[in-house]
C-alpha cells in the first residue's frame, strides 16, 4: 500500500537526519508519522504558495519532532531538498534544531519550549475567527481555514497550555484541531511517575470535543477522526491517538528513544523492517510519484481563491487596505494629532492613544490578563470577542499571562490583525517566554505594562516592580519604552509602528506632569536632552518614566543656586546606544557628571554614567506603604539628587 509507505519514509528520512547529524529525536518521528500523514493530507495548503493567507496553519507544538516535520514539508511538495534534511541542525542550514519561523517555509511559528506551540495555535485559530466574522458579510471566502497543532503529554503539562485550552473552549473555536500523541511515556520515564490526571476529561470540562484513536498506527482512523472534527459547530476538538514511541525499534515504548540517536546500522535495520529503502536520503520512486500528487492536490483551491482575493482588492480598497495592505501611514497620522496639556497618569495617557487608533484603524484585537480596565488597554466601544460574538475586537484572557503572550504570538503570526495583549509589569515575568518568542519571531507584539514602579504603594514588594525593566532591557529585539509624561507615551505608540518587532510600552499608574522640552520626534532617538543647562554645564541628570520630573525639579533648585543642570530623559536605552557616537557624545558629554535616577535596578544605568558617575536607584524589594515615603526611604528624592550633584560637582 502506497500510503503506508509513504508513511514509512517520513520515518526514514527523519531517522537519516539524525543519523547524519548524530543528534536529535527519533522516539517521536517513529511514532507520529502517521498522525503527521493524516494531518498533512487533510490540510487545506499549497506548497508553492507556502505563505497562502487562506492555507490551513499547522504548528509542531512539540517541536523537538523537527526533524520528522522536515521530512514532511519535503515530501509533500515545500521547498526543502534532500541536501537541507542532510544538513538537519547544522549552522546555518534551514532545518535547525526546532522549527523556527522565517527559517524553512511551511514552518508558521518557532516551537522551542513545551506548551508554547499549543498556545500559539489558539492564537492562529482566535485570529481566523475573529478575521472570519469580519469578512464574512464582504467576502465569505476570504479567511475560511482551520488550524491543526500535533502536541504531547510535555505540551499538556505546561501550565499555559491549560490556560489556552480553556480559552480556545470558552471562546468556541471550532476550528481549531489538536491531535494528542499519547505515548504514556515522557523524556525520563513513563507518563504514571509524573502524572495522573485524565486529560480527556480535563478537555471535556474545558468545552471541547475529544475523539479517541487506539491505534495510533492507523492514519485512516486518524484521517476519519479528522474529517469528524472539522464538522464541529462549536467547540475545539482533541484527538487523542494512542501511539508507541520508537515505534518499529528496538527501544519501542521506552523513554530512553526520546533523544537517543540511533547509530546508521540500526537505522539500516529499521527500514529494511518498514519496507523501504536502507540507502540514506534515497526516496524510491513510486513514493516520489505520491508526493507530487499530494503537493499538488490543492493548487486548484488556491487558484480560486487568488480570484476571490483579486476581486476582492478590486472592489474593497478601503477594506482591503485596513487587514491586507499597508495602514502605517494611516497609524502615523493619527498620531500626528494628539496632544497632552494636562497632567495624566501613562496608563490613562496610553489609553486615550489606543482608542484614537482604534477609532481609525479597524484591525485591532486584544486584550488583559483581567485588568485591561485597570491598565487602560481597553477599546472602549467594542464589544467582548466570544463565542458567541467573534466581532468582538476585546480579548477577555482572564487571569491567564503565561498563555496570553504565546497567543498574541499566534495572532500576530496569522497576519490581518494588529495585536496587543496587557498587565501590571511585576507580571511580565510570567509572560517571559512568549514575549523572547515575539522578538525573536520580529513580532509587531505590542506589550502595555502599567503599575511601573515602587510607587505602586500600598500593595507592596510583590507587586513593586525592582529588577522587571533591567530584565526586559535585556531581551534582543524587544524595543523597551518607558515615557517620562503623555507625550513620551505617543512616542512610544510611533515606535511600536516603526520597530521590526515587539513593543514593550511601561507606563506609570500615577499622574506625570506634561514636561517642558518633551518632545514626539527626540524620544525616538531613545534618549534626548529634555531640557538644557543654563550657561555652563555642570552635571547631567538621567532619567526615565515618573523619575524625569523629579531630575526637572531638583534642576530647578540647583540653578537658583548657581549649577547648570542638563535633564537627559531616556526612555529606550538601548534605541539611545545604538546612535551615533556624535549624537551620544551631544547628549552624554564625556567629561562631565552624570547622574543617573531610577526607582529600579541600578544595573543598566551604571555604563551610562562612568566610573565617575553615580546611579540612585533600588537593589532590593520594597515595602507596602505610600509611594512617596518607599522613595524617601530609598533616598530617590530631589533633595538626594541635588545633594548627589554638589558632591559629584565638588569632586570633579
Amino acid at each position: 500500500m502506497i500510503e503506508q509507505k509513504f508513511v514509512n519514509t517520513m520515518r526514514k528520512l527523519a531517522l537519516d537526519e539524525i543519523a547524519e547529524a548524530g543528534s536529535g529525536h527519533p522516539g517521536i518521528a517513529l511514532g507520529v508519522a502517521p498522525m503527521m500523514y493524516a494531518v498533512f493530507k487533510n490540510m487545506k495548503i499549497c506548497p508553492k504558495q507556502p505563505n497562502w493567507f487562506n492555507r490551513d496553519r499547522f504548528v509542531l507544538s512539540a517541536g523537538h519532532g523537527s526533524s520528522l516535520l522536515y521530512a514532511t514539508l519535503f515530501l509533500f511538495g515545500f521547498d526543502l531538498g534532500l541536501d537541507d534534511l542532510k544538513n538537519f541542525r547544522k549552522f546555518g542550514s534551514r532545518t535547525p534544531g526546532h522549527p523556527e519561523f522565517g527559517q524553512t517555509l511551511g514552518v508558521d511559528v518557532s516551537t522551542g519550549a513545551l506548551g508554547q506551540g499549543f498556545a500559539n495555535a489558539v492564537g492562529f485559530a482566535m485570529a481566523e475567527a475573529h478575521l472570519n466574522a469580519k469578512l464574512q458579510k464582504i467576502s465569505p471566502k476570504l479567511c475560511d481555514h482551520f488550524t491543526f497543532v500535533v502536541c504531547g503529554d510535555g505540551d499538556l503539562m505546561e501550565g499555559l497550555s491549560y490556560e489556552a485550552a480553556a480559552l480556545a473552549g470558552k471562546f468556541g473555536l471550532n476550528k481549531l484541531i489538536a491531535l494528542y500523541d499519547s505515548n504514556d511515556v515522557t523524556m525520563t520515564d513513563k507518563l504514571s511517575v509524573t502524572s495522573c490526571e485524565d486529560t480527556e476529561k480535563r478537555f471535556l470540562a474545558c468545552g471541547w470535543n475529544v475523539l479517541k484513536v487506539k491505534n495510533g498506527e492507523d492514519f485512516a482512523e486518524i484521517e476519519k477522526a479528522i474529517k469528524k472534527a472539522k464538522k464541529s459547530e462549536s467547540k475545539p476538538t482533541l484527538i487523542v491517538c494512542k501511539t508507541k514511541i520508537g515505534f518499529g525499534s528496538k527501544l519501542e515504548g521506552l523513554s530512553k528513544c526520546h533523544g537517543t540517536p540511533f547509530k546508521k546500522e540500526e537505522v539500516f535495520e529499521i527500514c529494511k523492517n518498514f519496507g523501504v529503502s536502507t540507502t540514506s536520503f534515497v526516496v524510491e520512486k513510486d513514493v516520489q510519484k505520491q508526493s507530487e500528487k499530494l503537493a499538488n492536490k490543492n493548487q486548484k483551491d488556491y487558484e480560486l481563491w487568488k480570484e476571490v482575493f483579486v476581486k476582492f482588492k478590486k472592489e474593497n480598497p478601503k477594506v482591503f487596505a485596513e487587514f491586507f495592505g499597508e495602514n502605517s501611514k494611516k497609524y502615523q497620522d493619527v498620531l500626528s494629532k494628539i496632544s497632552f496639556n494636562e497632567p495624566i497618569s501613562g496608563r490613562h495617557a496610553s489609553g486615550k492613544v489606543l482608542n484614537a487608533l482604534n477609532n481609525k484603524i479597524d484591525n485591532f484585537f486584544g486584550g488583559g490578563a483581567d485588568v485591561a480596565k485597570s491598565t487602560m488597554a481597553f477599546l472602549n466601544d467594542e464589544d467582548y470577542f466570544s463565542k458567541e460574538n467573534k466581532l468582538g475586537k476585546n480579548i477577555p484572557f482572564g487571569v491567564r499571562e503565561h498563555a496570553m503572550s504565546a497567543i498574541a504570538n499566534g495572532i500576530a503570526l496569522h497576519g490581518g490583525l494588529r495585536t496587543f495583549v496587557s498587565t501590571f509589569l511585576i507580571f511580565s515575568d510570567y509572560m517571559k517566554y512568549g514575549l523572547r518568542q515575539s522578538a525573536m519571531m520580529k513580532q509587531k507584539v505590542l506589550y502595555v505594562f502599567s503599575h511601573d514602579s515602587i510607587f505602586v504603594g500600598e500593595d507592596g514588594p510583590s507587586h513593586q516592580p525592582i529588577e522587571q525593566v533591567a530584565s526586559l532591557r535585556l531581551v534582543p529585539n524587544l524595543a523597551v519604552f518607558r515615557p517620562a509624561d503623555a507625550q513620551e507615551v505617543v512616542a512610544g505608540f510611533a515606535l511600536a509602528e516603526k520597530h521590526n518587532g515587539p513593543t514593550a510600552l511601561i507606563l506609570s499608574r500615577q499622574t506625570l506632569p506634561i514636561l517642558k522640552g518633551s518632545n514626539v520626534q527626540k524620544a525616538l532617538f531613545g534618549g534626548y536632552v529634555l531640557q538644557k543647562e543654563q550657561n555652563k554645564l555642570d552635571a547631567v541628570l538621567i532619567a526615565s518614566g515618573s523619575e524625569v520630573a523629579l531630575c526637572e525639579q531638583a534642576k530647578k533648585e540647583l540653578e537658583t543656586q548657581g549649577f547648570g543642570i542638563r535633564v537627559v530623559s531616556m526612555p529606550n536605552m538601548n534605541l539611545f546606544l545604538n546612535q551615533t557616537s556624535a549624537y551620544k557624545n551631544s547628549v552624554l558629554p564625556k567629561n562631565c557628571p552624570k547622574i543617573a535616577v531610577g526607582v529600579g535596578s541600578t544595573l543598566l544605568f551604571k555604563g551610562l554614567v562612568g566610573d565617575n558617575g553615580i546611579v540612585m536607584g533600588i537593589d532590593d524589594f520594597g515595602f507596602s506603604g505610600k509611594g512617596e515615603l518607599i522613595a524617601q526611604h530609598f533616598k530617590i528624592t530631589t533633595k538626594e539628587i541635588a545633594k548627589n550633584v554638589k558632591k559629584l560637582v565638588k569632586k570633579a
